[in-house]
């Protein structure tokens, strides 16, 4: 939103509505966080007395089972063992006596006798059955862990249980739609399943000696708090609905009587910035505003001696930079020359067998770094006798054509689409300059893909100028490396000079256009040109 109006009458919009959501979204948290800390203690208090409740079960079936161990009718039974349909009919006697939901014997060696505990998961103790002094067997007999089970906690506990296996899915629940699964947190987790919300919290149970055992999550429904929560919105959105109606009309009335001299001063500011600095600036409005348009008027007055300054000043910093970038980059590739030449010492004088074919890759090695030297500073060389661009005539159509002779290979494997029928201009430019800016922006962009993806080069004639654009589908660029693109000796290659677009943006610059970039990691790049028909001289 670029509009001054529009954001002053944004501001009091704000203004208006920012205390009402501060106070909606304060309350709102209060009343969260009282929920949340009543849900926390409540269901600290339930879980709790559910841990002291299943440790009083676990020590209950313990002693009923010493008990029954003791049996002198269940020792005979079981020692004797003249059918096993009598000692079963006699455990299942004595497990509805107990109020167990099971109860097996099993030998020596922990072999069943009788039919063995249920598959599901189950609360389960053991008791040995001893004879003159010796175990003979043990009695294990327990509850089964099932829904019926979580309902007699739920009614003890006043909250909802859910049981899970160690995998988080669920075993038991005392909810409507068993099949979803709560989380497993240990502390207090705000979750929403079959639609309606609650406050969370599991423990562990310690019912399986060789492994993870399964987790019980308590859940407390916070319906009542978020028709409270939503009943405050509701009533605060009207409120706001109300201010906002009275900010935008006052806001309006304000904008108007401040935005009118601004926008002469951005009028005044867009002719100085074209160069247009004759004409001085004259505007009635606050204090305020004509101490800046005789700020201004100044600046305008000081521009000219100051732009011969600054040019010559650019002029000193860029050659700076590039004889510290020429240093650099010719220093890179002398590191491999000098090992190889070292090894190629060493080697000789050691009278090393395999010379010959050290002496081979050492070659190879000096031959590839110079080749990269020659490169580089044919680059540079290029880049420092780049003439002043000679402005004729020039056809969209004609330079289409000769990228499509230089990439004929390219477009032919379909690795650069280039339109057949795009529409044709004829606007002022040095066209071999523009095709040297285009060459470069389409080789990083094939770089870029690496035979993986397609670049498409497009064209739009507009009344105003010419846009070409250049875009790839390539991996992309970050934001810190799209703001770094055209700074002199930055590069996304490994043997780049970083002085490939700072040649585009010169050029594009000599032919008064602009260069814009879009990417982002991983959706690929659009680098698009726009150039004027006419230059202005």
């Amino acid at each position: 939103m670029r509009s001054l109006r529009a954001r002053l009458i944004l501001g009091t919009c704000v203004i208006a509505l920012l205390p009402m959501s501060v106070i909606t979204l304060v309350l709102s948290k209060r009343i969260e966080n009282l929920v949340r800390t009543q849900a926390a203690e409540r269901l600290d208090l339930a879980l709790g007395g559910l841990q002291n409740r299943l440790a009083a079960d676990s020590k209950d079936i313990r002693t009923k089972l010493e008990i029954l161990a003791q049996d002198p009718t269940l020792r005979r039974l079981y020692l004797v063992r003249s059918g096993t349909r009598e000692l079963a009919d006699f455990l299942n006697e004595r497990r509805t006596l107990l109020g167990l939901d099971f109860l097996v014997v099993a030998d020596s060696t922990g072999q069943a006798v009788t039919e063995g505990p249920p598959g599901t998961l189950s609360l389960t103790e053991t008791a040995p059955i001893r004879y003159e002094s010796q175990m003979v067997g043990s009695l294990q007999g327990g509850l089964v862990l099932d829904r019926a089970f979580l309902e007699r906690l739920q009614r003890a506990t006043g909250v909802d249980l859910a049981l899970l296996d160690p995998n988080g899915r669920v075993l038991a629940s005392t909810l409507g739609d068993s099949t979803q699964a709560p989380p497993m947190n240990e502390v207090v987790t705000r979750v929403s399943l079959g639609g309606h919300r609650f406050l969370a919290r599991a423990i562990p149970l310690d019912v399986d000696p060789y492994g993870p055992g399964p987790v019980i999550t308590g859940l407390i429904s916070t319906a009542s708090a978020d028709r409270t929560i939503s009943g405050l919105e509701m009533t605060s959105g009207l409120l706001a609905l109300t201010g906002l109606a009275l900010a935008i009309l006052l806001g309006t009335l304000w904008s108007s009587q401040i935005s009118r001299p601004v926008e002469q001063l951005a009028d005044f500011s867009r002719k100085v910035a074209e160069g247009q600095w004759e004409e001085p600036l004259k505007i009635n409005s606050v204090r305020e505003l004509e101490t800046l348009v005789t700020a201004l008027d100044r600046m305008r007055k000081d521009l000219q001696t100051y732009r011969e300054r600054l040019v010559t000043s650019e002029r000193h910093a860029a050659w700076s930079l590039m004889a510290r970038k020429v240093a650099h980059e010719v220093k890179n590739p002398l590191t491999p020359i000098a090992i190889s030449v070292s090894d190629l010492k060493r080697s000789y004088d050691q009278q090393r067998p395999d010379f010959p074919q050290i002496l081979d890759q050492a070659v190879r090695t000096i031959s590839e770094e110079v080749e990269r030297l020659k490169h580089m500073l044919q680059e540079f060389s290029e880049f420092g006798r780049l003439p002043a661009p000679q402005f004729n005539d020039c056809s969209l159509n004609d330079l289409f054509t000769d990228l499509k002779t230089l990439y004929a290979k390219d477009v032919q494997d379909e690795r650069l689409v280039i339109p057949q029928h795009h529409p044709d201009a004829v606007f002022i430019a040095d066209r071999a300059q523009l095709r040297q800016a285009l060459v470069n922006l389409l080789q990083n962009a094939l770089d870029a893909v690496n035979g993986n993806g397609h670049v498409i080069l497009a064209a739009t004639s507009k009344p105003t100028g010419i846009e070409i654009s250049v875009t790839d589908n390539g991996p992309g660029l970050t934001p810190e490396q799209t703001a770094r693109l055209f700074s002199p000796g930055f590069t996304t290659k490994a043997h780049g000079s970083g002085l490939g677009l700072v040649m585009v943006e010169r050029i594009v610059s000599d032919h008064q256009g602009t260069i814009n970039v879009v990417s982002q990691p991983g959706q690929g790049t659009t680098f698009t040109l726009r150039l004027p028909r006419n230059i202005q001289t």
